[in-house]
């Protein structure tokens, strides 16, 4: 059954709707009369009533690969199961039954790492364009590798962090650089894929690199600040000199006012008060309290997420991988902050 969308359409079934009345009363009237219009005006209509009916698809043909950003509501519905309300739980059970090292969490710290994975996962679902990217091979490859992952944490010598880098064993070495081997060469392929799109995507796509590297560095800059105390001495000298500056002004105005009145005896009187200024400096250096850097690997393989973005079957796989990588860390730590208190 075909929609009718034009003023085209209507008069091309009003022509036919008379050819059929004419052929009727010539007794000429088959099945070939009939339908071999009908079958020529499919190029004209932009819809059937079973697309109508069916709502969205996955993957919807209406958003391109070289989407910047992009939202369908049933795509996110799937995404958020498959890698969020599912695993969790499911991992969080197989944790507890093989003795994985996990975070102890209150049914308060599960309810705001659900809260946090609908929203982080709702950013990275919009402009990772999985609207687009979204797919069964995805989802596929989460599965295995959010457990490998598990498997390779709980190793002896993989039980460090990255703020420990110094005392890394030659184990852990290994591990790392193999990952940075396999995260480059999959960097690499990935420009590639963008590289076939149409410009100017690949230029969005490597200076969108930016935006981590400025969270970073400006984590950095906070911490350098907290243990030196740069900016905020600046502000405190110069919210000492405005001070000092109201304060004389102050004292000026009370002894031109004081010249003015007519004098008349007043007691000698002295004391460790003498001399001082009546205004006190009110403006008290506050120092910062020191903060550390602590770079999780939830947080890299989050960002990672917005990289794999293509139809190829390859980046789909890579897709899955990030994402379990990322997920791995929410489900046995939670959303650990990239900048502590000391």
């Amino acid at each position: 059954m075909k929609v009718f969308n034009t003023l085209a359409d209507h008069e091309y079934l009003w022509k036919h709707i008379t050819s059929v009345w004419a052929g009727f009363k010539n007794h000429v009237l088959t099945p070939d009369f009939v339908m071999k219009p009908l079958a020529a005006m499919d190029s004209n209509f932009n819809a059937t009533a079973c697309q109508a009916l069916q709502g969205p698809k996955l993957q919807p043909i209406w958003i391109s690969e070289t989407a910047v950003y992009s939202f369908d509501a049933l795509t996110y519905l799937y995404f958020i199961l498959a890698f969020l309300l599912v695993p969790y739980p499911v991992y969080r059970m197989v944790a507890n039954i093989f003795k994985w090292e996990v975070n102890q969490k209150t049914l308060a710290r599960h309810w705001s790492d659900l809260m946090l994975g609908l929203s982080y996962g709702c950013i990275v679902f919009v402009f990772g364009n999985y609207s687009k990217a979204f797919s069964w091979i995805t989802v596929v490859a989460f599965y295995p590798s959010i457990f490998a992952y598990a498997l390779i944490a709980e190793l002896p010598f993989t039980k460090t962090s990255l703020p420990r880098i110094k005392t890394w064993p030659i184990g852990m070495w290994i591990v790392f650089l193999l990952a940075l081997g396999f995260i480059l060469a999959f960097a690499a392929f990935h420009i590639y894929l963008a590289v076939e799109l149409p410009m100017p995507f690949v230029i969005y796509y490597v200076c969108a690199l930016a935006i981590p590297i400025f969270f970073i560095l400006t984590a950095v800059a906070l911490v350098y600040e907290s243990t030196h105390n740069v900016f905020n001495s600046q502000v405190f000298r110069i919210k000492s000199a405005f001070s000092s500056k109201k304060a004389r002004d102050s004292d000026e105005e009370q002894s031109d006012n004081e010249n003015n009145r007519p004098k008349s005896p007043q007691p000698l009187t002295g004391g460790a008060n003498a001399g001082e200024s009546s205004t006190p400096n009110l403006v008290n250096f506050k120092v910062l309290t020191p903060v550390s850097l602590h770079l999780h690997h939830w947080q890299i393989f989050y960002v990672l997420c917005f990289f794999t973005r293509f139809d190829h079957p390859a980046s789909q796989v890579a897709a899955g991988i990030v994402l379990a990588c990322y997920m791995q860390g929410i489900c046995a730590y939670g959303y650990d902050p990239l900048v502590n208190d000391v």
